[in-house]
């Protein structure tokens, strides 16, 4: 924290004069910003290894990611990885094992498998790479154990070989890719004040995912641990309430996990205004929310899809219908009490994490506000999250909040772009003393 003695104007010139020299020493690392340069002997990979899926690339090649569940899957007896596991057609009869639960790894022995199995397609046919690979960013839960990533880098550099390990919070990622990758120079322009905050590397990223949603503020690129806050409601979560509600009030749905993920992925939104919608939703037979999904036959339909409601129905027709679960079920990010969870929303967490900031600096990361993250994408949340931040966020304070392009795959990008920059990695290696540079 920065003394409160030291003048406003001081603090950020301060601030935003130290994050200046880190940006132009990575520019200068890298060269052009669109494509960081990586030096012939210096090879880093990327992984971002959430609990559900992982996104794996090599460093300085965007379009090198390759993403593969976190999983280990089981069908008709045989065992599926990576890719398999997504091309599997009956996934009604699919069963997956996790290495993570809750966010944290479980089952180091399951994940080593998951990780190699990784590794090995992804340089199957990069004979120019395997040899020259030094190191590797990869990704760890917010507020780690450190015994948990003592693990992690063991298991990296003994067992995988690997001769430098720098473990990252997605969030940190994400906040060098957004504000140094492609694309920053347009961002700066995107709501007043942002520029500074961005200069200053300075922010709010909230990371919504599989197993829980953190909100994380950075001051001069560094998460301020004692601020983050953290909802214990992720995907799976989601999932598992749609599940209950389908099965109490269509059919059950209780052992297909992963059909109603589909399902929920599809067609799930966030409403501006639940009440609103919850009335007009009670009228079943004229509720513009209903929806009936056909169901997949594990044969010539894998997930089923939408009936048009111009064919006629079947009276065996294995039809699941969806009314106001769309936007009920999304709706537990913003209000957790619905299922009993004595927890802050998304909003109320978000203007937690501001207060837990210095006061000086609150103004600064309330202009540069980022949603990432696999329900990031969820139709209508930024808006409905901007909706309900504002009126706490004091009337001089920008607001600024926006969702960046691919959300789910914006962590990776930045963790591909600190490895392509030589000096920035090594000054974060440097730098890896307690968890996170």
């Amino acid at each position: 924290c920065i003394p409160h003695c030291i003048p406003y104007r001081i603090e950020i010139w301060i601030c935003i004069a130290g994050t200046r020299s880190i940006i132009e020493m990575a520019k200068e690392a890298a060269g052009p910003v669109e494509r960081p340069g990586v030096r012939e002997h210096h090879v880093v990979l990327v992984l971002d290894s959430g609990g559900s899926s992982c996104k794996l690339g090599i460093s300085g090649e965007y379009e090198s990611i390759v993403m593969f569940p976190n999983a280990v899957g089981k069908l008709s007896g045989k065992k599926l990885l990576g890719q398999e596991i997504w091309d599997a057609q009956d996934v009604s009869s699919l069963q997956l094992k996790r290495p993570v639960d809750r966010g944290y790894v479980v089952n180091w022995d399951l994940q080593k498998e998951i990780w190699g199995h990784g590794f090995k397609a992804l340089l199957m046919d990069r004979d120019d790479v395997r040899g020259r690979i030094s190191g590797i960013v990869v990704s760890e839960p917010y507020l780690n154990l450190p015994s948990m990533r003592q693990e992690m880098k063991r298991m990296l550099r003994e067992d995988m070989k690997f001769a430098s390990v720098l473990p990252l919070y997605p969030a940190t990622m994400a906040m060098y890719f957004l504000t140094l990758g492609p694309g920053a120079a347009a961002r700066r322009c995107m709501g007043t004040n942002r520029s500074l905050a961005m200069e200053a590397g300075s922010g709010i990223i909230i990371d919504i995912g599989f197993s829980y949603a953190h909100v994380v503020p950075f001051f001069d690129f560094h998460p301020i641990k004692g601020a983050i806050r953290r909802i214990d409601l992720g995907g799976k979560a989601l999932t598992n309430y749609m599940k209950e509600l389908v099965s109490f009030r269509s059919m059950n749905m209780m052992k297909e996990t992963n059909l109603v993920e589909h399902i929920r992925e599809k067609l799930c939104f966030v409403s501006n205004d639940m009440e609103r919608d919850l009335r007009i939703a009670a009228s079943k037979r004229d509720s513009p929310f209903k929806v009936e999904w056909f169901l997949p036959d594990g044969v010539t339909s894998k997930w089923g899809h939408i009936r048009d409601p111009s064919q006629p129905r079947g009276p065996k027709d294995p039809i699941l219908v969806v009314n106001n679960e769309r936007f009920m079920v999304p709706e537990l990010l913003f209000n957790p009490g619905d299922i009993g969870m004595n927890e802050a929303g998304l909003a109320e967490a978000t203007w937690q994490a501001v207060c837990g900031c210095h006061p000086n600096i609150q103004g600064l990361i309330c202009a540069n506000v980022s949603v990432i993250g696999g329900l990031a994408g969820t139709q209508g949340l930024v808006e409905r999250l901007h909706t309900e931040l504002r009126p706490l966020v004091p009337d001089d304070y920008d607001l600024n909040i926006d969702l960046p392009q691919d959300p789910h795959t914006v962590a990776w990008r930045g963790g591909a772009l600190v490895g392509a920059r030589t000096d920035l990695f090594s000054q974060l290696l440097e730098s890896d003393v307690d968890g996170c540079p």
